[in-house]
């Protein structure tokens, strides 16, 4: 596993995550489907609900993802490459929920665009951390 394949992959993830995001984002700012969350508690709790899970799951899914690749089995690397582009892509999945339930308000756009950019953190954190692991 090389931090080549790593960015590689990690690019396909983060770019599948700017198309669903904006995708979601182009939805509800054209007005193609009304926001059926409108109340400020509910809003706001599904955007903490979702945020804390996204960042929860990125130091497990680091971990877990060095774990795969430091296996002795050669399959696991791609195993290992293959989950990248899911975990970074993953952080759309987030978002978009959020967006096309609650997009009502720029605020609430902006808050699930940032659900969507911490796919950028996680491309990151891959980057930084998954190369380390020795290739066998």
């Amino acid at each position: 596993m090389t931090r080549t394949s790593v960015i590689l992959t990690g690019l396909a993830g983060l770019i599948g995550a700017i198309v669903l995001t904006g995708f979601c984002l182009y939805v509800m700012s054209a007005g193609w489907i009304p926001a059926l969350m409108t109340r400020p508690l509910f809003v706001w709790s599904i955007f903490g609900f979702l945020l804390f899970f996204s960042v929860a799951e990125i130091p497990v899914m680091t971990i877990g993802m060095r774990r795969i690749a430091g296996s002795p089995n050669p399959k696991a690397k791609v195993l290992a490459l293959i989950t990248n582009t899911g975990y970074i892509f993953f952080a759309s999945v987030y978002a978009a929920p959020f967006i096309l339930l609650t997009g009502h308000s720029t605020l609430q756009l902006v808050a699930g665009a940032f659900l969507g950019a911490l796919s950028a953190v996680r491309f990151i954190t891959a980057v930084i951390f998954l190369p380390h692991v020795q290739s066998s």
